[in-house]
């Protein structure tokens, strides 16, 4: 028997609903997903749950492909869940705090530096998700511009200009937040 191309899988799952041909489409590409998964996060275990994740959004999303190469697509959904995941893991760290360490905290900056955190945070808030998951990528787990292009699908001079005007609308709003 003839192995079928991704495009003719696809085209059966979404003709006759065969849902053996998606095992196929599945245990070709979950290699090639979990690892891009697994660069990002680092942990096992929720790359497995991410690379899970994926594969039923794509699955549910199947009408949405427009064709191309399914490997690509599917990666893009990956890599989406999982910058999703470390930014929401981010967050969910930087938040927590009892109220000893809160005041410790307090106590080791002065208040400008107070109005300059909440007003970076305000700011970092209104940025599109797009820009934020530059950010996350870029500053806080210090990826290169060049791995940044690969992982979000854009050019690395796309990179350079996003980040650039990401600095300059943070500037420009956190002075606005200060002033207020």
């Amino acid at each position: 028997m003839k192995m079928m191309e991704d495009k003719e899988l696809i085209e059966r799952i979404l003709k006759y609903g065969d849902t053996g041909c998606y095992k196929e489409i599945v245990e070709r590409h979950s290699g090639m997903v979990f690892s891009k998964v697994i660069s990002l996060v680092k942990r096992e275990d929720i790359a497995k749950d991410i690379t899970q994740q994926a594969f039923i959004r794509a699955y549910s999303r199947l009408g949405c492909w427009r064709g191309g190469a399914f490997g690509a697509w599917i990666n893009a959904i990956a890599t989406h869940l999982a910058l999703n995941y470390l930014s929401r893991e981010q967050r969910y760290r930087m938040e927590p705090m009892d109220d000893k360490r809160l005041q410790d905290v307090a106590d080791d900056y002065s208040d400008e530096h107070e109005q300059l955190l909440s007003a970076m945070d305000k700011a970092i808030s209104k940025l599109p998700d797009i820009d934020r998951q530059i950010l996350l990528l870029h500053y806080y787990k210090g990826k290169k511009t060049a791995e940044i292009a690969t992982l979000l699908g854009l050019s690395g001079s796309n990179v350079l200009v996003k980040l650039h005007r990401i600095r300059e609308q943070l500037k420009k709003q956190i002075e606005y937040e200060r002033n207020k």
